[in-house]
């Protein structure tokens, strides 16, 4: 049985190189729009559990408030300390003009 679809938000929600959060499907997450491309991130710091959005947004970098942990929106992966764990990233597609991921498993 297949993956459902969460619908987030209207394409124009997120200008070009800001993030918006966002609740879906039970889900807290912040969507990132970089260079054209979106990406949906848990709102989250793996380090500290502080929520993303009030962090900055450098290019595919998202730095989180309290510590200055960074992650690659792309991937999750860690890229600066002192997060050592990833954070969760969503497969995200644009359909009929509104951003969309794929139901995680």
């Amino acid at each position: 049985m297949g993956r459902g679809v969460i619908a987030l938000m209207p394409l124009g929600a997120v200008a070009e190189g800001r993030m918006r959060p966002c609740s879906a499907g039970g889900l807290d997450i912040l969507v990132c729009n970089v260079e054209g491309s979106v990406y949906a991130i848990e709102n989250r710091c793996s380090h500290a559990a502080s929520k993303l959005e009030a962090g900055k947004l450098r290019g595919h970098s998202i730095s989180c408030p309290m510590h200055g942990a960074r992650f690659d929106v792309r991937s999750g992966s860690p890229l600066a300390a002192p997060a050592r764990s990833p954070i969760r990233t969503f497969e995200t597609f644009v359909e009929g003009g509104k951003i969309n991921i794929i139901e995680p498993k």
